[in-house]
């Protein structure tokens, strides 16, 4: 009776796990997102770049999903498995599990939870992730089309996760807008700081004076470059007028001279400039260009009237 029992139960776990692997297996791609929820920007410390390297070693055809879509991906999105890397609460220690949805957001599979207890996030993500991966090392991925899937219809089946690309890029600006205040938080404590330290550099210079006639005409010229730094940081802002086009605004200067294409994001006093890697948006009554390159984010206060 209990080699009847061992057997049954051992057959079940084996269709069990066969089910599992043939569910993975009827999909084509694995659809790698550019960011994850508990990331600030896209691939921050590469692991997104890192999960598809994985993926890829185990033989799944990965995309990312700001790539060009192949056409039989293009026609019906549920060939594809989207990945996405959840991050568990953890007290002294990282946890990640790797999740396989659907194109209708439901688990097909999940890893185990990997963890690190790794401090420098360089490190402790790239350690979690490739903990959690353990679970698919052994998955033999080979491609098996279904019927149920080749034949679904071609059309959008989840809003979400069928236009991954405007879904990121709403994440982005957002990621982006959130960003650029706490930069401004910074800027004004440095400003704040750079004014008491010109109170108190100019202090020294009267004590100076004072204490020193024959100094007077140095102080004069240490008090005369404070004076005209000051000056340089108030330059006054070129007025510039906005003239309302489909979706958006024109910005021009008073010459007429269109400078920024405006087309609405879909947030509120969010503009994306068109021809541009920069955004535009209002924060505290004014409203702010922040351009992205290379070496960083630039930001500068448009002086902007509205027609």
């Amino acid at each position: 009776m209990k080699s009847i029992f061992t057997l049954c139960a051992f057959l079940i776990l084996f269709n069990f796990k066969g089910t599992s692997q043939e569910s993975v297996n009827a999909y084509k791609y694995v659809i790698i997102p550019t960011s994850y929820n508990f990331l600030n920007e896209p691939d921050q410390y590469q692991i997104n770049s890192l999960t598809k390297f994985l993926f890829e070693k185990q033989g799944f055809k990965t995309l990312m999903a700001d790539e060009e879509f192949p056409a039989d991906l293009n026609s019906n999105r549920c060939l594809g498995l989207y990945a996405d890397v959840e991050k568990h609460k953890a007290f002294l220690n990282t946890k990640l599990q790797i999740h396989l949805k659907d194109c209708n957001n439901k688990v097909v599979k999940s890893s185990e939870i990997g963890e690190s207890r790794e401090k420098d996030y360089n490190k402790v993500y790239n350690l979690a992730i490739r903990d959690a991966f353990k679970s698919f090392e052994n998955l033999d991925y080979t491609y098996q089309p279904s019927s149920q899937i080749t034949q679904q219809s071609t059309g959008l089946p989840n809003q979400n996760v069928e236009n991954p690309k405007a879904q990121e890029e709403i994440d982005r600006l957002k990621r982006e807008v959130a960003a650029l205040k706490e930069m401004e938080r910074q800027q004004a404590e440095a400003q704040a700081a750079a004014q008491v330290k010109a109170s108190s550099d100019q202090e020294r210079v009267n004590i100076q004076v004072k204490e020193n006639q024959s100094g007077q005409n140095a102080a004069e010229i240490v008090l005369a470059e404070t004076l005209k730094k000051e000056t340089k940081s108030d330059e006054s802002i070129q007025t510039l007028f906005a003239n309302p086009v489909e979706n958006g605004y024109t910005i021009t200067d008073a010459s007429s001279k269109v400078l920024y294409h405006l087309v609405f994001s879909g947030k509120e006093d969010v503009y994306i400039v068109k021809g541009q890697d920069a955004i535009v948006y209002k924060m505290n009554n004014s409203w702010i260009v922040s351009k992205a390159s290379d070496s960083g984010v630039s930001m500068k206060t448009l002086n902007v009237k509205f027609n």
